[in-house]
């Protein structure tokens, strides 16, 4: 048995996962002001942080932590597909 099991994201709802995917695909919408507060809860279940500076050079506010990657892989989401 693993010390790291794969997180199964039971915690989100279709709105999060579709937000994850959003932000895995660098969709550059998840700061809109009705998303605000669901990234923020995001941030703070450790699923999605802070782009690094390359990736904000580009556009992008937010990348997926790897629990939110592994989550995503767990759920079978593709990022082309939610």
């Amino acid at each position: 048995m693993s010390d790291n099991p794969v997180p199964t994201g039971d915690d989100l709802d279709n709105d999060d996962i579709a937000l994850l995917a959003d932000i895995g695909e660098y969709a550059h919408d998840e700061d809109k002001p009705e998303r605000a507060e669901r990234v923020a809860s995001l941030i703070a279940r450790d699923y999605v942080t802070c782009s690094h500076q390359d990736m904000a050079a580009l556009g992008a506010k937010f990348m997926l932590t790897r629990k939110g990657q592994d989550t995503m892989s767990a759920r079978g989401a593709s990022l082309n597909e939610a």
